[in-house]
Parts: structure tokens; sequence; C-alpha cells
């Protein structure tokens, strides 16, 4: 019963969030209809303006919310071991010419990919991962590698999130979930990665994740930040984290699957997250 109010209360959030999505697109559309108009009207601009800012910061309220309702009733991104079905979605989202542009890369053929698959899943030291929502939907895709001789260091190669999940913190989410694999399962003393100097979003998600920057390198005609984890400042994160409830009583987690990663429900969320949610919901 509990689990059926709570997938109401998120169903019901997330109409409301539709419609504030639909109201911010019209108010963005106007004021680029504005840039148009030899004597536009200032009045209604600066109107337009307010109401896009406002619903902007109400998004961002109401998507967080629904994260946090996600994860408590439906147990938050999963990763899982990337299968064949999944191609032809992750294909299409890594040849966007907007990530080829950025990342400096020629548009692959859907069969090369699919042969890279191959490659990647017959190769122990590789792991590609797929990002599934609370929903089971599929958000995006990971590829993790061992890249020593020693298999002390792990590399995130790449990462694309589906371009209607971007900017909801569900990228930060999947690349905490990704070092805590590395470190608790691959057995890793170090996590890596690459991301472009341009590419400041996706520099800040990784700070969030306590990836430090190192030095900066070039590929070709595009400069990289370096960025890296060691055991240490992970065990120290994981350490600050939360503290466990009192007398806690739940069960001792599972063991670990490799082809699930994720998805526990979280413990700390509380009425006063629920609190905002009684008027947006009200059955009234």
């Amino acid at each position: 019963m509990r689990n059926d109010s709570g997938r109401k209360v998120i169903d019901k959030l997330r109409r409301i969030i539709e419609k504030n999505e639909q109201k911010l697109t019209y108010f963005q559309n106007r004021l680029k209809q504005a840039e148009f108009i030899d004597l536009p009207n200032q009045r209604l601009i600066g109107t337009a303006a307010g109401h896009a800012d406002s619903y902007t910061d109400q998004l961002a309220v109401l998507q967080i919310q629904l994260r946090e309702l996600e994860r408590l009733y439906g147990g938050g991104l999963k990763l899982r071991t990337t299968e064949e079905r999944d191609l032809r979605r992750i294909w299409g989202w890594t040849n966007e010419p907007a990530l080829r542009n950025r990342l400096g890369t020629e548009f692959v053929p859907f069969q090369t990919y699919v042969d890279n698959w191959h490659g990647w899943i017959a190769n122990e030291e590789t792991h590609p991962f797929s990002i599934d929502l609370p929903t089971t939907e599929l958000a995006g895709f990971m590829l993790i590698r061992r890249t020593d001789k020693d298999r002390k260091i792990a590399t995130l190669d790449f990462i694309v999130i589906r371009p209607d999940c971007r900017y909801h913190g569900y990228g930060t989410e999947a690349v905490q979930q990704a070092i805590d694999l590395a470190f608790e399962h691959l057995g890793v003393d170090a996590f890596r990665l690459q991301v472009d100097v341009d590419n400041y979003g996706a520099f800040l998600c990784f700070e969030r994740c306590g990836l430090e920057c190192i030095d900066q390198g070039h590929y070709g005609n595009l400069e990289y930040y370096h960025m890296e984890m060691h055991r240490e400042a992970w065990e120290g994160l994981r350490s600050a984290g939360p503290p466990m409830p009192e007398n806690d009583d739940r069960e001792t987690p599972e063991a670990w699957n490799p082809d699930t990663i994720g998805g526990e429900s979280n413990p700390y969320l509380t009425a006063k997250l629920l609190a905002p949610l009684k008027e947006l919901v009200s059955d009234r």
C-alpha cells in the first residue's frame, strides 16, 4: 500500500513537472520571438523573462523532490551490464553531432558499435554499464576500464546521459555509483577520467563526486583536465557520510550482483522533503 501511494505521488509530481516545462518553453519561445521584432514591447519582455525565471526555479526544486521520491519508492539509479537490446539507443546518443564535436570523434556505424560491444563483453578488464532510472527506463551508458598492468587503476572512458535526463543530477549519481563500484568491487586503488576543459558542467559533476583535477593535457586539438580519486580519499568520503540511525534494524545488504549496482532506498528521506508536496498533489 505504501509503495502504491508513493507511486501515485510520483506520477502526480511528474505531471506537474511536465506542465511547468511546457509553460517554461512557452515563455522562452516568447523571448526568442522578441529578438526578431524591431520594436518589441519591453514590458511584455520583462514579464515573460520573469515568468521564465520563476518556472526555472520551480522546476529545479520539483526535480530534486522527484529524484528523492524515486529513491525512496523506486530505489534510485541502477547500473547493469549493457545488453545488446540497449545498443541502438546508446549508439544514437553517442553519435549526436554536438557530442561528437565536443569529443572530436567521428561518426561510428551501428554495426561497428555492436562489434565494439562484443569486444567489451569479452574483455574482463572492460565494463560497459547501462544506466537505468528507477522506472527501469534506459537513461544512459558508461564504460569503465582497468587500464594498468597491475589492475589497480580504473578509468571512466566514456559516459553519456539521455538528452531529456540531462541537468537533473543523474550523471552525478551514476558517476558516484561508478566510483563506489571501482573501489568496492573491482578492487582498484585509483579512479581516473579526462574531461574537456570547455565542458564545465561535467567538470563540476566530477568535482561533486570527489574527483580532483591533477593536471591538463592535449589530445589532438582538444584540451583536457585529468581528474582522479585515490582509495584513501574515497574511504574518507564514505566515513564522512550520513550516520546510521541508532537501533538500525535494516537487513544485511545482499551479496553484490555484478549485473546490478545501486538501487537501495534512501533511508535519510524525512517528512521535511514530503511536506512541500502536500499542496501540489492534493486531490482537492
